[in-house]
């Protein structure tokens, strides 16, 4: 006779009972500096490479 062996899922630490994952600090750093900061600093160099900064006199 063979023996059945159960098979259990090993949960990530990361998800949930639902199989959500959850948010950890480090990922909210990352998320916010890529969409918050990002944008920022690209369009301020976009607006240095035109000249928009330079004085008209």
């Amino acid at each position: 006779m063979s023996s059945k062996k159960s098979k259990t899922t090993k949960n990530s630490a990361n998800t949930n009972p639902n199989g959500e994952k959850k948010i950890t600090p480090i990922s909210a750093k990352i998320v916010l500096l890529v969409f918050g900061v990002g944008p920022l600093l690209l369009m301020s160099l976009f607006l240095f490479s035109k000249g928009f900064f330079n004085s008209p006199i």
